[in-house]
């Protein structure tokens, strides 16, 4: 997903109009219209204005380039690296991700899941609205400390 793209999700999650986040940040709702639509990218400092003006992390803004299984493998092989504690296991036929609890992010990346887990749960059996999950997905890690 592009960085227009996850603005305004993130936006519309937040229940703020175009016009409402450009007066927030200091810019013109034809500017926000065209981060969204992608004609124009935000620079670093208009992303970090977004993301503090709608209440989330600017890595929930920020387009990853995942676009091919190449791109998300390096991603898990680099947090494989960088002690994760990210393993692919055999569950049957199927392969799947698994965490290494006693790799030494484990501890944190675990919990971090878990929490995920109960968000998706929440939603999918209808208890959490999907806008909340939104709201959830753009702001998680805002606290962390790391």
């Amino acid at each position: 997903m592009k960085t227009g793209e996850r603005i305004e999700r993130a936006r519309k999650a937040a229940k703020v109009t175009q016009r409402q986040l450009a007066e927030r940040i200091g810019k013109t709702k034809s500017a926000i219209a065209n981060y969204e639509s992608g004609y124009r990218d935000p620079n670093g400092q208009t992303i970090a204005a977004i993301a503090d003006a709608l209440d989330v992390t600017v890595q929930s803004l920020e387009d990853r380039h995942l676009d091919s299984v190449q791109d998300v493998l390096e991603v898990l092989f680099q947090m494989e690296e960088q002690g994760f504690g990210i393993e692919p296991v055999r569950i049957g036929s199927a392969v799947a991700i698994a965490v290494d609890p006693s790799a030494p992010h484990a501890p944190k990346l675990e919990m971090a899941l878990e929490k995920w887990a109960e968000q998706r749960e929440a939603m999918k059996s209808g208890t959490l609205p999907e806008y909340e999950y939104a709201i959830w997905r753009g702001s998680f890690g805002i606290e962390e400390d790391d």
